[in-house]
């Protein structure tokens, strides 16, 4: 398998299961290079190894060789020749900006556009995995390749074709099953300086509390779909529980969540 992505590792675990041999062979150093926190990387690949999962990070693939056209082996970067009956390919996209492109229209990392979804020419509008966009909950200029970013999104160019003036104001999140861990995500956590453990990793069920200071940016969870759904509501309402109350563990959380909700029901009245 080429690609230490999500497409590629899901297919691994599910192809382990099966029985076959596997090989996933990534490029860069590590596994979910542009997806997760480095502690969830390297939880994943442990989870896979011990289930017979052979990973080579930090290697490409230079070339394959067979006959009759079936692939007999796939030539690494290195030399190393790995035997194979089949290759799967899943080394990410680039967006298609193309048509775009000629005919004038902003380009950075995908089509650009404003918290409407309109592009440089304001009656073309993009949305998905071909769109990027300054995010409203970092700042940061980003280009998700997500459902729930695609759906959310057509919903706003919808509005935005019949003349609503909605900002895109969207709480990412995502969702990976790989062999027995079940990963989901909510927020964009790059850019945190610093992290919050819940739960045991040697359990394989835990979630990572990002914060840039004392922000929470967002959560990634193994096995832990509780603290999902509550770092959903959260994020969604605008609610940044401090890290001593993250610690404290989820019943504290909800309770801060419940007094955070309650305090404009209180000023209005």
């Amino acid at each position: 398998i080429l690609g230490g992505g999500f497409i590629g590792l899901e297919i691994a675990a599910t192809l382990r299961a099966a029985g076959r041999n596997v090989t996933v062979v990534e490029a860069v150093d590590r596994l979910l290079g542009r997806a997760v926190a480095p502690v969830i990387a390297s939880h994943v690949r442990q989870r896979l190894e011990a289930i017979g999962v052979r990973i080579l990070t930090g290697t490409t693939v230079a070339g394959l060789e067979g006959e009759g056209g079936r692939v007999s082996a796939a030539i690494t970067s290195d030399g190393d020749k790995l035997p194979a009956q089949m290759v799967i390919i899943g080394i990410g996209v680039v967006p298609n900006v193309e048509l775009a492109e000629a005919a004038g229209i902003a380009i950075a990392n995908g089509i650009r556009v404003d918290q409407q979804m309109r592009s440089s020419a304001p009656d073309i509008l993009a949305i998905g995995d071909a769109a990027s966009y300054r995010h409203w909950f970092t700042g940061a200029d980003v280009r998700l390749e997500s459902v729930q970013n695609a759906t959310d999104q057509a919903r706003l160019a919808a509005r935005t074709i019949l003349g609503h003036a909605d900002a895109y104001s969207a709480v990412p999140w995502f969702w990976s099953d790989i062999g027995d861990m079940k990963l989901q995500m909510v927020g964009l956590t790059s850019g945190g300086d610093s992290h919050v453990v819940l739960g045991d990793l040697a359990e394989n069920k835990f979630s990572i509390y990002h914060y840039a200071g004392s922000r929470l940016l967002g959560i990634e969870s193994v096995n832990r779909p509780g603290d999902h759904m509550l770092g959903r509501k959260m994020l969604g309402a605008g609610f940044s529980p401090t890290p001593q109350a993250v610690a404290s563990g989820p019943d504290a959380l909800k309770a801060a969540l419940a007094a955070f909700q309650e305090e404009p029901a209180r000023a209005a009245g």
